[in-house]
Formats: structure tokens, C-alpha cells, sequence
């Protein structure tokens, strides 16, 4: 995943937690339009919201370098297989 789908991602959450939490407060009385900043709720939900999205790309972006250190991993591990596969060969060659 490149980081324009962390981006994507995270406007994304963004959008929804602050739709979901600003019909909440809308419908419980803390807010009598759309969450702005010029309200505490409003501060405070979008505030919650961008921590949110902010949190989902951070996750994703952890699990794009544990996949990318694994696959290096791999591949080290393999170039030293045939790397000791070809060593132990010549060796038993020579006696």
C-alpha cells in the first residue's frame, strides 16, 4: 500500500467517525448544527476523529514495514541457504 491509500484511508475514517459522533450530539442536544471548531463538542469530535484516523494510518502504515522487513527477511534468508547450499558442495568436492 502506498501512502496516498493511508491517505484515502484516513480522510475517510475521519469522515465517518465525525458523522457518526456529530449526529450523536446533535440528536443528544450538545450541538444544534454541524461540528465546528467554534464549539467545544464540536472541537472535541473532530479532535476524536482526526485521533482516530490518525490511528488506522499509523496501523496500516506498521503493517506495510513488518510486511516489507518479512519479505526482506525472506529473501536473506534464502541468498544464505544457497549461499551455504553451494559452500558445503564445493567442499565435498574437494575431498
Amino acid at each position: 500500500m502506498a501512502w496516498i491509500t493511508r491517505r484515502i484511508a484516513g480522510s475517510i475514517t475521519f469522515v465517518i467517525v465525525s458523522a457518526i459522533l456529530g449526529a450523536w450530539a446533535v440528536a443528544t442536544g450538545h450541538l444544534t448544527g454541524e461540528p465546528t471548531l467554534s464549539t467545544a463538542w464540536g472541537a472535541g469530535i473532530l479532535a476524536f476523529a482526526f485521533l482516530v484516523s490518525l490511528a488506522v494510518t499509523h496501523h496500516m502504515k506498521v503493517k506495510e514495514r513488518t510486511r516489507k522487513a518479512w519479505e526482506e527477511w525472506e529473501a536473506n534468508a534464502r541468498a544464505w541457504q544457497e549461499y551455504w547450499a553451494r559452500a558445503y558442495a564445493m567442499q565435498s568436492r574437494r575431498r
